[in-house]
């Protein structure tokens, strides 16, 4: 009570004036106090928060691999998980039409289905990680001292999540050196960062990356970002306006259905949307490839070819993707394609290419009379008809106009292209002819004849469900033990007709020997007739 009497007794020993200085004095003491005692309170709060924010990115989340959340240090992290496995294809290297390309290099049947199921299921363990930061207030131009200076962010994004491919892509200042495969994206922002800001990544840019043996070649590409502080970021010598893609021409490259499946539809998804305004970078010694698809890379990019391996000046570009995005075999999945581009897109632009006249095959009932083509692809090698020409019969007398042509070493695609869009079904064993379905109209009819062995799966993953997706008709003929020229090597109760899982089992080269590289096929006309039937009756709808 004496110190409370003591305020409340005191004043009657001051005079007014002093009291009321005396008050006045108190009152702005107490304010400017309990200010100062605020904003250091809430500054302390603030930079706990943001200091913790970058010290402890946010935990990693399970996103699809192209939907990214965007924490606020601008540091985004996406991990997705699977039971899937990358499995370890075993082949001989081979680029020859008899056994490399048939089933894609995968060394059993069970392996070429779990590729399959990779595709369905998605993704490994791998994680996915981008790096960004937003330069303040500086505008679109390029300095020669620094590289690009861009408004936008800064970003790298690279998708290591995908069985078939890896990928990055890079948004601001990129620098490419190619005879180092070297690719520094530069960070806009000149200060200091943490160290975990600054990544790095290896690429092989080859979309078969669950093929050791196709991938056992293929250059390294070093991706990295930089704050460009110190001497390890080259200095540019040729500057670009336009995005460049980089990939590499390696694998099984130079085998027809490889050519595409592995290449050029992945190419296409990855470049398209830039419709013209792109540069390839491509890294291989492989140029009469480069001169046999030219017109396809003429389409996709209007801006001279930079060979990665032999270049020593640095390219600098605004944007740039290492890699090629590959969805599944010999197809594209339009939910993952950039602008939702499909297997129809594709061939609508095979055609558009090649200057290929037909989008549509021939509606009977409508036609005056004229018979439907047929194209019949003979093969030369392995997996051939024996009965050649009756098979030729049997199809005229079915109604149709056989065309017979098989691309040949040297041919021109351009000549091939010609011929298949010409006609209105399409016939082979399974091999890499059958590849050319991209050349027919939209509607046409596929027939794939699948030799003995249980190669069914193999073979629509090559060119069932891609001609599908394509919007074509597809039909598919199983031969019997009696059709193949297996009955006269082996006897009818040797595992090779028991159990082919079996002869599957003992590896892609013990399968490829047997039932690709060993087996002919004799036509069981009769059988086959209601086949050709069916192919007439989808051209009337």
């Amino acid at each position: 009570m004496g110190y409370e009497m003591l305020l409340i007794k005191s004043p009657h020993r001051m005079e007014s004036r002093k009291l009321g200085l005396a008050l006045l004095v108190g009152f702005c003491i107490g304010v400017v106090t309990s200010f100062i005692s605020i904003t250091l309170s809430t500054a302390e709060q603030q930079f706990s928060l943001a200091y913790g924010a970058r010290a402890n990115p946010s935990p990693e989340i399970n996103l699809h691999p192209h939907i990214s959340g965007r924490s606020a240090t601008g540091v985004i992290r996406m991990k997705q998980t699977s039971s899937s496995t990358n499995y370890a294809a075993h082949s001989t290297g081979q680029t020859k039409d008899d056994a490399v390309e048939l089933a894609s290099g995968k060394e059993t049947e069970e392996a070429n289905h779990g590729e399959n199921e990779a595709e369905r299921v998605q993704h490994t363990t791998q994680k996915q990680e981008a790096i960004e930061s937003k330069p303040p207030g500086i505008g679109d131009r390029f300095n020669e001292h620094i590289g690009f200076e861009r408004g936008e962010a800064t970003k790298a994004a690279c998708d290591l999540s995908n069985p078939r491919t890896d990928v990055c892509e890079l948004h601001g200042d990129v620098r490419i050196h190619g005879k180092s495969s070297s690719v520094v994206l530069v960070s806009a922002d000149r200060e200091p960062r943490n160290p975990e800001r600054r990544q790095s990544w290896q690429i092989k840019p080859y979309a078969r990356k669950f093929d050791k043996a196709a991938m056992a070649h293929i250059q390294q590409v070093s991706v990295r970002s930089s704050n460009g502080l110190g001497d390890d970021v080259p200095r540019c010598t040729a500057n670009h306006s336009v995005p460049a893609v980089v990939f590499a021409i390696g694998g099984y490259s130079g085998n027809y259905y490889h050519d595409f499946t592995d290449v050029l539809v992945p190419l296409f998804i990855t470049s398209r949307r830039f419709d013209g305004e792109v540069q390839l970078v491509i890294g291989t010694t492989k140029l009469w490839w480069i001169s046999k698809y030219e017109p396809i890379l003429r389409k996709l990019s209007r801006y001279e070819i930079v060979y990665s391996g032999s270049d020593d000046r640095v390219h600098c570009y605004p944007h740039a993707i290492v890699g090629l995005h590959s969805h599944k075999a010999m197809s594209i999945d339009p939910a993952r394609a950039p602008n939702g581009y499909s297997m129809v897109d594709f061939t609508r632009f095979m055609r558009s290419t090649y200057s290929l006249g037909r989008d549509s095959p021939i509606r009977l009932g409508d036609d005056g009379g004229r018979k439907p083509r047929l194209l019949l692809i003979p093969r030369q090698g392995t997996r051939r008809f024996t009965n050649f020409r009756e098979i030729v019969g049997v199809v005229e007398e079915s109604g149709f106009e056989v065309v017979v042509a098989e691309a040949k070493m040297g041919s021109k695609v351009a000549e091939v292209a010609r011929v298949v869009n010409s006609c209105d079904v399409m016939m082979g064993v399974h091999g890499a002819g059958l590849t050319n379905f991209v050349f027919l109209p939209t509607g046409a009819v596929i027939i794939q004849v699948v030799p003995f062995g249980n190669l069914e799966n193999i073979s629509r993953s090559c060119f069932g469900y891609s001609s599908e997706d394509a919007k074509l008709h597809y039909l598919e003929y199983s031969i019997r033990e009696e059709e193949s020229s297996l009955i006269e090597q082996y006897p009818r109760d040797h595992p090779v007709f028991k159990d082919p899982k079996s002869i599957h089992r003992k590896g892609w080269n013990k399968m490829g020997e047997v039932y690709l590289d060993k087996q002919n096929v004799k036509l069981d006309v009769n059988r086959f007739r209601p086949l050709l039937l069916k192919a007439r009756q989808l051209l009337h709808r």
